[in-house]
């Protein structure tokens, strides 16, 4: 089966302080036929800027940075309507920088050290197909966190949820893409995006994993 969306080229901008590991990763990234690099950060003012203008699909980026934190990019690239989805890379894996991260609206937590290229590179193309690529032990917390919300507040949430949001995450949770939902309910892959994204609105959640878990804990 083929994607679609695979067969367009995902402009990745990178937000990365060591700039020789910067170097490598554009280098490498820049050689796959699907990635095209647009941009190469290693400060984030700098980042937001440029970020903002040029609108990559996807954007890789490391938490510390020498200026203001790669969660304040976030935050401001978000925050200027900007649909650039951020994939975090960072070598922290503590519960501070994880939640700050996915509160301010990344889509996805790698640690580095652990991920080979071609995990980052199917990491990338997953967050295009509407995913929420987590490093093993990033998801077993989120896991836990959520584990421990209080069931009535979940409850008081779906009730919000139109019938076709519902649909939606009925489909997801049978195992169906985002492209396939759009298939299936005739409606098109952008359409069914936006309804994602008013579904985490709705339910306070940053991610599909998160609403996934809320989901089918309800």
């Amino acid at each position: 089966m083929s994607h679609s969306n695979r067969e367009k080229t995902i402009d990745v901008a990178i937000v990365e302080d060591n700039r020789r590991y910067l170097d490598e990763l554009a280098l490498l990234l820049g050689n796959t036929t699907s990635l095209r690099i647009v941009g190469q950060f290693t400060s984030g003012v700098e980042a937001v800027e440029t970020i903002t203008r040029l609108n990559p699909d996807v954007t890789l980026i490391d938490i510390e940075l020498p200026d203001i934190s790669g969660v304040e990019v976030i935050k401001q690239v978000s925050s200027r309507g900007c649909p650039t989805e951020f994939l975090v890379l960072t070598v922290y894996d503590d519960d501070a920088h994880l939640f700050s991260a996915l509160q301010a609206g990344a889509v996805g937590y790698i640690v580095k050290g652990s991920t080979s290229l071609t995990e980052i590179e199917t990491a990338i193309h997953e967050v295009i197909d509407g995913g929420a690529p987590m490093s093993r032990v990033i998801a077993k917390r989120v896991l836990e966190t959520f584990k421990s919300a209080t069931p009535n507040a979940r409850k008081t949430k779906f009730d919000e949820l139109t019938k076709r949001e519902l649909q939606i995450l009925e489909y997801i949770r049978l195992g169906y893409s985002t492209k396939k939902v759009g298939e299936e309910l005739e409606i098109s892959y952008e359409t069914v995006r936006t309804h994602l994204k008013n579904i985490y609105q709705k339910l306070h959640v940053h991610t599909l994993v998160e609403a996934m878990l809320l989901y089918n804990q309800r």
